[in-house]
């Protein structure tokens, strides 16, 4: 069942998945509606799922559902990542790649590879204070408050302390 994402509680379960590109208008249209046809008929166990769409930022798909009233299982994951994949088809986009990272610079929204970090970091393109998202929370709530983070308190923080020459575990 279809609800409004703003009404869905701090502890509905989230899936963010990340576009290699920003959505154009006429995409974050039929992306709205391609969802509202998913979420009407997603079920689990033929229970259906109290979920919610929403497009955050121009690249950023995120599904969620408020599992204390009916939980995901495995075949309704399987068929979120049907329509996923169904979406990166229709439109020509990667929503699946988890090797690159976003991050916020003068308001946009920026992507580099894992493997360029270092190199990012040396060239001062993200900085401590750069604003990373943390595809990795799971709550909607943690997306509200641990989504967007400085990269200095995010697990690049790491990548600070070799430049500074400070050792790391």
């Amino acid at each position: 069942m279809k609800v409004d994402f703003d009404l869905l509680p701090g502890y509905s379960r989230i899936w963010i998945y990340q576009s290699d590109r920003p959505f154009t208008p006429q995409e974050t249209e039929l992306v709205g509606e391609l969802s509202d046809e998913f979420l009407t008929e997603w079920t689990a166990h033929g229970h259906e799922l109290k979920a919610a769409a929403r497009i955050l930022y121009d690249h950023f798909l995120i599904l969620s559902v408020n599992e204390k009233i009916n939980g995901v299982s495995g075949c309704s994951i399987d068929a979120s990542v049907r329509f996923i994949r169904e979406i990166e088809s229709r439109l020509n986009i990667v929503l699946t790649d988890r090797s690159k990272i976003a991050f916020l610079k003068h308001g946009d929204v920026r992507m580099t590879d894992l493997r360029s970090i270092k190199n990012e970091i040396e060239n001062q393109s993200i900085t401590r204070d750069t604003l990373i998202f943390n595809n990795l929370v799971q709550t909607k709530g943690a997306l509200k408050d641990q989504w967007l983070v400085p990269a200095g308190e995010s697990w690049m923080k790491k990548y600070f302390n070799i430049n500074t020459g400070k050792t790391h575990e």
